[in-house]
């Protein structure tokens, strides 16, 4: 009564590690630019 099937996955291909790197670092720059922006808007209207 047991039928076993055979499940197909299929491979998940990884991209390499430099364009996660790229990635990684895009999120970095991105999030100082935020930060930055965010100090001198704060500097600037508490004036």
């Amino acid at each position: 009564m047991h039928t076993k099937e055979k499940i197909e996955t299929a491979d998940v291909e990884e991209l390499p590690d430099n364009w996660w790197y790229r990635v990684y670092l895009g999120v970095i720059i991105t999030t100082v630019a935020v930060i930055l922006a965010l100090g001198a808007f704060t500097g600037h209207f508490s004036s």
